[in-house]
C-alpha cells in the first residue's frame, strides 16, 4: 500500500508548499520537499529517534513545522504537534503524557529558557531548535536528554499501519485526552486513555 513517503518521490516539479513571507513567499516543489524531509529524517535518526518515539513539535506554523512533522512520521515516530503558545504547565502535561523523546522548539528558545524548553528538560526529553536557514531545515540539538548515547539509529521506512500522529483534545472539563483521525481500524490506548491512530504517511 502506498504512503506519502513513497508517493512524494514520484512527483517532480509540481508545487507542494507555498509559505507566505516578506519580501517573497517560499515556494517548494514536491521534489524539493521530499528531499528536505528525507534529509531531516536522517537528522532525527542521528539524534536517536526510533520507531514509536513521540516527537513533540512546539513550532509555529512554518516550513520547518511541515518538514519536521512529516520527517518524524517517515522515521516511524509519532508526530505530536503542540501549540507554541502553551504555558509551561501545559507543555509539561503533554510531554509527560506522551513520554516524549524529543521536543522541537524555535530558534533561540533554548537560550531564553522558554516554556517548552523548561518542560522538556523537566521530563528528560531531548531539546532541539528547528528552523529554516534559507537553504535547509536545521536540527540544532541543545540537550540530548534521554536520547544521550542512543544516536545514529537507522533511517526507517514508514509503513501504512504505523501510528503517525497524536493530538490532544482541548475540552472545557477534565484533563485533555489525545485523539486523532483514524485511517485504519487498529487502535491502541495508553495511560491517559488517548486513542492513537494509524494514518498513511
Amino acid at each position: 500500500m502506498a504512503t506519502l513517503s513513497t508517493s512524494f518521490s514520484s512527483i517532480s516539479a509540481a508545487t507542494a508548499v507555498i509559505v507566505p513571507g516578506t519580501p517573497t513567499a517560499l515556494t517548494v516543489s514536491y521534489r524539493q520537499l521530499n528531499y528536505e524531509i528525507e534529509a531531516f529524517q536522517k537528522k532525527l535518526a542521528q539524534l536517536g529517534v526510533q520507531p514509536g518515539a513521540a516527537v513533540s513539535i512546539a513550532l509555529p506554523n512554518s516550513y520547518e513545522f511541515i518538514v519536521s512533522f512529516l520527517a518524524s512520521s517517515w522515521q516511524r515516530a509519532i508526530a505530536a504537534p503542540l501549540n507554541s503558545a502553551y504555558k509551561q504547565d501545559e507543555f509539561e502535561f503533554y510531554i509527560d503524557d506522551l513520554s516524549s523523546a524529543v521536543a522541537l522548539v524555535p530558534r533561540g528558545a533554548y537560550e531564553k529558557d522558554e516554556p517548552a524548553v523548561c518542560a522538556a528538560r523537566k521530563y528528560g526529553a531531548a531539546i532541539a531548535e528547528c528552523y529554516f536557514n534559507g537553504t535547509e531545515v536545521v536540527l540544532d540539538v541543545k540537550d540530548a536528554g534521554k536520547l544521550k548515547g542512543k544516536g545514529n539509529q537507522r533511517v526507517e521506512k514508514a509503513q501504512p499501519e504505523d501510528t503517525a500522529l497524536v493530538l490532544h483534545t482541548s475540552g472545557t472539563t477534565g484533563r485533555p485526552k489525545a485523539v486523532c483521525a483514524q485511517a485504519y481500524q487498529k487502535r491502541t490506548t495508553t495511560k491517559s486513555n488517548r486513542s492513537l491512530c494509524h494514518i498513511a504517511t
